[in-house]
Formats: C-alpha cells, sequence, structure tokens
C-alpha cells in the first residue's frame, strides 16, 4: 500500500545460508523476517511493511534495480550486523544510498531511521559511524570473561531459544513506535549514545581532540571510543558541537586548557567556520599552537604538544576510489592549515597504527605516581643488570643500604622459577634502575624499551621513576652527551654517571633516593 512504512531489511547472503541437511530449515535471515513480520501484525503495526530481497547471489556487487527501488521507498533501515554485512560492498552500498535518500527528503538525522540487529559481534567503533551510537538488538550473547569474547546464538541450525523471541519483541516494538511516529508526522526523538561500564576506572588525563571536519569523523569516532575506553576524558565534550559564532574561541580555548594533549585529525577539509574566525579545523590548530608554544616558557614547566594525524591516504570510509591512491605528504597536508612547530609529532599512518603511536606516547607521559613509604618502611627499587655485572650491582645494592631505598636483586639464575620470581618481584617494586657496566649497549636499549611498557610487565601502576646508572669500564657511548642522544624520549627519569668516579657511595647515588625531577 502507498501509505505503508517500508522497512528495509539490509543483510549479507552469508547470513542466511543453512547449516544442517535438512531441506526445509530457514537461515537466519529468512527465520527472522518472517517472525519479525508476524509479530508486528501482532502488535497492530499492520502498516509496517518490511522490505528484503529473496534473491541475493553471492557475488551481489551489482546494485539491482529492484533494490534501488526498495530503497527509494523504504523510510526505515534495519542492518543485520556482521562480519559478514561489513565486508559485503553492497551492503555499504545499501547502508550510504538509504542515508543519501533520507537526507534529500529532509530527514535532518537519518542515523535516527536506522536499527542494528546484532547476528555477529562487531566492535561498535569499526561500524559506520551512524551505527555506533546504539549497542543493538542482539540475538546472541558474548562471554566476555577471561578475554574469551565467546559466541552463543540465540539461533542455531533452524532452532531458536526464548532469549530470540524475547530480542525479537523488543525489536518490533521498537520499529512500532517508529512506525507510529512517521506515519504521525512527529519527529524522531535523537538518538543517543548508550554508556557502557567503564572497562577501566577514570585515569583523571584529559585528552584534547579536536572536533572534525566532515572527512574525519569516522576517525573522530573511532578515537573517542578508544581514548573514553582506556579512561581518558575527551575534551570538548564529544556530544557537543561547536558553537557556530565567536563564542567558538572560547569554547575552544576551556577545552585546551583542561588537557594534556592536543590531537588534531587533518585531512583535505577544513569544516565549518565560526563567525569571522576562519573554519574549524584552522582554528583548532592555531589555538593549540598559542598553547603548546608555553611550554618555551619557565624551566620545568609541564610540556604540552600537538599531535597531528594527517594521513598519507585518506579514506572517507566508503567504496574504494577508481584508480591508484594518491598519497600526500603529511607536513604538506598541515601546512594548508597551519605551520608546524618543533613540538608537533606529525603521523601518517593508517589509522590503527596512529591510535597505537598516540597510546605509546600517553603511556610514556603518564604522570609517574607519587610513592611514599609509610613510617619504618623503605621504597623498593629493583636494580636490573646483565650477568657481566654481578658484582658492580651488588656494590650498588651495598652502597644503598643505608639509604630511604630498599635495593631489591633479582635472582641471576635463568630457569623457568627464576624468571617467574624476577618477574614477581619487578611487578611489585616501586621503581627500577639500570646498572650499566660491562653490558652491551643493545642489552641497556632493549631494557630500556621492556621497562617502558609498565603494562606488559603486570604492574598496577608506573614506577616512581625508572634510573639508569652508568658505571666503568669507560665507552664513547656512556658519555653523558651521548646518552641524553640514546635515550631522549623519557626512557629515564634519573641518570647517574659513575664512569669515572671510582666505587659506588651513597653519596654519588643520593638522586636515587630523592623525588623523581619533571622530565618532559
Amino acid at each position: 500500500m502507498s501509505d505503508d512504512v517500508v522497512i528495509f531489511l539490509s543483510y549479507a547472503h552469508d547470513d542466511d545460508l543453512t547449516l544442517s541437511p535438512a531441506p526445509d530449515e530457514p537461515g537466519f535471515v529468512s527465520f527472522l523476517d518472517q517472525q519479525l513480520r508476524l509479530k508486528l501484525r501482532d502488535l497492530g503495526a499492520r502498516q509496517a511493511n518490511v522490505w528484503r530481497d529473496r534473491n541475493r547471489i553471492d557475488q551481489g556487487d551489482q546494485f539491482a534495480d529492484i533494490i534501488d527501488d526498495g530503497l527509494k521507498r523504504a523510510e526505515l533501515f534495519v542492518v543485520v550486523m556482521s562480519p559478514n554485512w561489513m565486508q559485503r560492498p553492497y551492503c555499504r552500498k545499501e547502508f550510504e544510498t538509504f542515508l543519501s535518500l533520507r537526507k534529500a527528503a529532509g530527514v535532518a538525522n537519518p542515523a535516527t531511521r536506522m536499527l542494528v540487529v546484532g547476528k555477529g559481534y562487531v566492535d561498535r567503533s569499526t561500524r559506520p559511524p551512524e551505527l555506533q551510537g546504539q549497542e543493538g538488538f542482539l540475538f546472541y550473547s558474548r562471554d566476555d570473561e577471561n578475554d574469551v569474547g565467546a559466541i552463543t546464538p540465540f539461533f542455531n541450525r533452524g532452532k531458536c531459544n526464548d532469549r530470540f523471541y524475547a530480542e525479537l519483541d523488543d525489536l518490533a516494538g521498537g520499529l512500532q513506535k517508529r512506525v507510529t511516529q512517521i506515519l504521525s508526522g512527529a519527529p524522531t526523538p535523537p538518538q543517543t549514545i548508550q554508556q557502557s561500564a567503564p572497562i577501566v576506572a577514570p585515569s583523571g588525563r584529559t585528552v584534547f581532540l579536536a572536533k572534525p571536519a566532515s572527512d574525519m569523523k569516522a576517525a573522530y569516532v573511532r578515537l573517542v571510543t578508544e581514548l573514553q575506553g582506556k579512561g581518558f576524558n575527551v575534551a570538548p565534550d564529544p556530544s557537543a558541537d561547536a558553537p557556530s559564532d565567536k563564542s567558538a574561541e572560547p569554547f575552544l580555548t576551556d577545552a585546551l586548557s583542561s588537557a594534556e594533549v592536543f590531537v588534531h585529525l587533518v585531512g583535505d577539509s577544513g569544516g565549518f567556520a565560526p563567525e569571522s574566525l576562519g573554519n574549524i579545523v584552522t582554528l583548532q590548530l592555531a589555538l593549540a599552537r598559542a598553547k603548546a608554544a608555553q611550554a618555551d616558557g619557565p624551566p620545568g614547566q609541564k610540556l604540552t604538544r600537538r599531535i597531528v594525524w594527517a594521513p598519507k591516504i585518506l579514506d572517507g570510509g566508503g567504496a574504494a576510489p577508481a584508480g591508484p591512491a594518491v598519497e600526500r605528504d603529511p607536513l604538506k597536508a598541515l601546512e594548508r592549515f597551519d605551520q608546524q612547530i618543533a613540538t608537533d609529532k606529525i603521523d601518517g599512518d593508517i589509522l590503527s597504527k596512529f591510535i597505537e603511536f598516540l597510546f605509546q606516547y600517553l603511556t610514556e607521559t603518564a604522570p609517574k605516581p607519587v610513592v611514599t613509604a609509610a613510617a619504618g618502611n623503605k621504597l623498593d627499587l629493583y636494580l636490573a643488570y646483565h650477568t657481566t655485572d654481578d658484582d658492580y650491582a651488588g656494590a650498588i645494592a651495598q652502597a644503598l643500604l643505608e639509604s630511604s631505598v630498599k635495593p631489591r636483586i633479582p635472582v641471576a639464575d635463568s630457569n623457568a622459577d627464576a624468571r617467574r620470581y624476577n618477574s614477581d618481584l619487578l611487578a611489585k617494586c616501586d621503581a627500577v634502575t639500570l646498572c650499566w657496566g660491562n653490558a652491551s649497549e643493545v642489552w641497556v636499549r632493549s631494557e630500556a624499551d621492556r621497562l617502558s611498557d609498565w603494562q606488559a610487565l603486570g604492574r598496577k601502576g608506573q614506577f616512581a621513576f625508572r634510573g639508569l646508572i652508568a658505571g666503568p669500564p669507560p665507552a664513547s657511548h656512556k658519555k653523558k652527551s651521548t646518552l641524553s642522544l640514546i635515550f631522549q624520549d623519557g626512557e629515564f627519569d634519573k641518570v647517574i654517571d659513575l664512569v669515572e668516579t671510582g666505587p659506588p657511595t651513597a653519596q654519588l647515588l643520593a638522586d636515587l633516593t630523592s623525588a623523581p625531577s619533571h622530565k618532559p
């Protein structure tokens, strides 16, 4: 009927396969379609018309006219979400076509006309941005304990359990409400992001994530999900749009003032332009540059830098562009919007690699915990050393016995029990110091890398400090100027040069017993 509300069912052909030899077994999508129609009739939603293409082919990349006609009439769009749906170009084309048609029809936020039906698990951060704000109606359960992530479907080999019908009732009820709203002409309530229980406790750290232009929106949503999932606060508030008038500047300045790092996503678009302030990408870069330049102020002031993602290959999230991809120069991409300064970190790799880079930086720059010993107790200091430096490590431990730290020497054996004991000891100690005498530079560098990832060591928090004691014999790579070049990324908070001072003494090691000085 012409006044029916058409509900377009978008699915991948492989999600409707039959998995047993029974000739009358329905696939998941066919059974869902059948039961959904019946339930909508049971609810009295007779003007809800579910539209599904029943003649899909495995290589269904061509956009058939019959599908195009179904999308033109569709007012609601139901995605049978699964890894198969994410991988099918024709599914993405259906999705994008529905979005563009609803926008052309005057629907302000087409995402409110979409519902997700979960057949298989897909991380919300990897979905198209318009589908990330809802968890969806899940027709499976997932065991997240012990990082197993096992999936238990509610429908399997033609049979379903009671949980399938309970989820079906909720899905049909949600569709009925939307059908009623569309028929009455009432606006669809805005879609809100469902807040799940935090995976980790809030870290108390804030990251400024610049509001994106349209070509960086998908990456922005992904980064919000990743940062908040690890306990970071994101500023400005991801749910609030930047003002379109002159108040945009104080809005952004306030967000910058609360953050320890400024992250910018630079595509080809400058985005909208707040009143007389230039485009939003340029405005945020300029404000962050001025803030970051304050690092050149008083000594000891905390360094706040811009981290810019300007990918060499732009991917809008749609179908692959025709012809070979054109690479951009990340530095030139930034210079289109703002000048580069010395403290900037600029990355042009793919998004997943940039996210790894960003979290590595955040881990390395995390504030060191303030560790204080209870009355009568000392801070545990793990002395890491190569077997060639047994005697020198012992001398350092002896010199520290009368200080405010308690030196802890690992077991020298290399068997499994010794390695396990040393790992447990390192995870529990308050601080760590490398003793470098006869060991090679390669060993010291590899140990520095290992100790920088405190989470991989099984620790519950950062070390109070990471120290390095450079002792005899003398070598060119142990000179203070060389050490500053080798370890310039914050691997060590304290470096003590004892190469030519003679045996270690408590006085020479006094820096290990004091609070670590700030190192940007």
